[in-house]
């Protein structure tokens, strides 16, 4: 099953630099939640709850972000239908116009072939820690 959770992590992702909320909402379980710190610089994270939360998450994103996008992507298998990945999302600032890019890492719980926890972290290595590995 650890190849087939990592292509469905890699089937999102790619929905996700589409903004493709529909193909978003059909890989997710009704019970997910998501805690992202991208769209929340700020805070420690905003969680989102729901197969639909993806349009509240891709608006707060829009009121902060110009553009974005995931670059680099890697997927790997962390067993127990856990996945982690590796990135780098480089984007440019909605007001100041700026270029951002910042090293990404989210780690994935899936369930019944769907994501179902899913957690961002803005240093890699603490993603790849939380799973139980290392670079």
């Amino acid at each position: 099953m650890s190849q087939e959770n990592v292509d469905l992590v890699c089937r999102a992702q790619e929905a996700w630099n589409r903004e493709d909320l529909r193909a978003l909402a059909d890989l997710s379980d009704p019970d997910l939640e998501f805690v992202s710190v991208f769209s929340a610089l700020d805070s420690g994270g905003v969680t989102y709850r729901g197969p639909e939360l993806w349009d509240p998450y891709f608006a707060r994103m829009h009121e902060s972000w110009g553009e974005w996008q995931v670059e680099d992507f890697r997927a790997l298998d962390a067993a127990d239908d856990r996945v982690v990945s590796v990135s780098r999302l480089v984007g440019k600032g909605k007001s100041s116009g700026a270029r951002v890019e910042h090293p990404a890492a989210l780690t994935y719980r899936l369930r019944h072939g769907k994501l179902w926890r899913v957690r961002s972290y803005l240093e890699p290595a603490q993603a790849l820690e939380a799973v139980g590995l290392s670079e």
